[in-house]
């Protein structure tokens, strides 16, 4: 039980949390520069390469505790 509120609280919910933060500043940007939306897979390659490296993190930290 422990092992998963740990991957709740660690991985999911930070993930749900950026990845709702990317698309709201998405949607704005798009509204905002409706001609240079394309510029916003720039954003989306950061956000998506941290989330990537911060849950390679969170899942050997887990795999050594268990």
């Amino acid at each position: 039980m422990k092992k998963q509120l740990s991957i709740i609280f660690n991985i999911v919910i930070p993930t749900a949390i950026g990845l709702a933060t990317f698309f709201l500043l998405y949607y704005l940007y798009q509204k905002l520069f409706f001609n240079y939306r394309w510029l916003a897979a720039i954003p989306f390659a950061i956000v998506t390469g941290y989330m990537i490296v911060e849950n390679r993190r969170e899942w050997k930290m887990i795999k050594q505790q268990g």
